[in-house]
């Protein structure tokens, strides 16, 4: 019975090599990793909420959850940031609109 065993392992090494060697069997032990999410989707011109709901897929190689969480976390930190000064700026330049409204008077009146 061992020696029908062997025999049969023998022959398949034998075939996978014949396969190999003429071109008809092409190992590839690095494929592209297969991801478990969707492509990302982002816009244009993402924002902070946009960082918050980013998901990354892992794959068998992977990347380090860790590193990636606490880069997007500063991203979003730092966007979020930017959009308050952005809107405090445009607060204030508003207001200063409206101030220069106030003090000017129509020619025509």
């Amino acid at each position: 019975m061992e020696w029908v065993v062997l025999a049969l392992l023998a022959a398949a090494v034998v075939a996978g090599t014949v396969l190999v060697a003429t071109g008809r069997l092409e190992p590839d032990p690095l494929s592209e990793p297969t991801s478990t999410r969707p492509p990302l989707a982002l816009p244009d011109e993402p924002g902070s909420e946009d960082v918050d709901r980013l998901r990354l897929g892992t794959a068998v190689y992977g990347y380090a959850v860790d590193d990636v969480d606490a880069a997007l976390e500063a991203r979003r930190t730092r966007l979020a940031e930017q959009e308050r000064e952005f809107a405090e700026r445009e607060r204030e330049l508003a207001e200063q609109k409206r101030k220069e409204r106030v003090g000017r008077v129509h020619p025509d009146a």
